[in-house]
C-alpha cells in the first residue's frame, strides 16, 4: 500500500485497484467531537458514492467509521489536459448538471478532482459533498469551479467557462441555478469592496 495523496481531511493510499481514504485526527478538536465529525463525514461520503449519477469511484466498503475503500480511478487529472483540450469543460458542465439534478453538491469542484481516461471524465474526492435541493448550494459549486478555472487555467479561462456553461445549460434546472449564481457572485464582489 502506497500513499498517493494527503489533504487537510484525509490521507489517501493506493492498494492495487483500490483507494483507501483515512480521515485524519485533528489534535486541536476535542477527541469526541473529532471522532464524531470524522465518522459523520465518512458516512456521508459513502452514501453519496453509492448514489452517484455520473462516473466516479465505486464504494467498496467502509470497514471502519473513519475509512473508505473505493475503486481506483485510472487516468490523469483534468488540470493536466484542460489547457490543450478546452472542450473537456463542456463535459464537466454536463456531469455537474447531472450531479445537481440528483441534488448532490460536490463542495470541492476543481480540475484536480476530475480524472480523464480516454474519452471518459470522472469526478473524485467527495469528502466535502452533501445533498441539497437549494439553488444557492449548487450556484456556489459552480462559483468554486469558475474560480478554479480563473486561477489555474487563466490562459483558457473564458473559453473553458463558456464551454462549461454550454454543458451545464443542458440540465433540467440550470436556469434557477445560474440565476442564483449571479447573486452569489454579486455578494462576493460586494465583500471585496470592504
Amino acid at each position: 500500500m502506497e500513499q498517493i495523496g494527503a489533504g487537510a481531511e484525509a490521507i489517501i493510499y493506493r492498494d492495487g485497484d483500490k483507494v483507501i481514504k483515512d480521515r485524519v485526527r485533528k489534535g486541536y478538536r476535542h477527541p469526541l467531537l473529532d471522532l464524531d465529525l470524522r465518522q459523520s463525514r465518512t458516512r456521508r461520503e459513502a452514501k453519496i458514492l453509492q448514489k452517484l449519477p455520473i462516473n466516479g469511484p465505486m464504494l467498496i466498503e467502509t470497514d471502519r467509521k473513519e475509512r473508505l475503500t473505493m475503486s481506483f480511478m485510472d487516468g490523469v487529472q483534468l488540470k493536466t489536459v484542460l489547457d490543450e483540450k478546452v472542450s473537456w469543460a463542456k463535459v464537466v458542465g454536463e456531469q455537474l448538471a447531472k450531479l445537481h439534478e440528483a441534488n448532490i453538491i460536490h463542495g470541492d469542484l476543481t480540475t484536480s478532482n476530475m480524472i480523464v481516461n480516454g474519452s471518459e471524465l470522472s469526478f473524485i474526492d467527495f469528502g466535502l459533498s452533501f445533498t441539497s435541493t437549494d439553488a444557492e448550494h449548487k450556484a456556489v459549486d459552480i462559483h468554486l469551479f469558475k474560480q478554479a478555472l480563473e486561477s489555474k487555467h487563466y490562459g483558457v479561462y473564458e473559453q473553458a467557462y463558456k464551454e462549461f456553461l454550454k454543458g451545464y445549460n443542458e440540465g433540467e434546472r440550470a436556469t434557477n441555478v445560474l440565476d442564483r449564481l449571479k447573486v452569489v457572485e454579486r455578494r462576493g464582489r460586494n465583500k471585496a469592496k470592504f
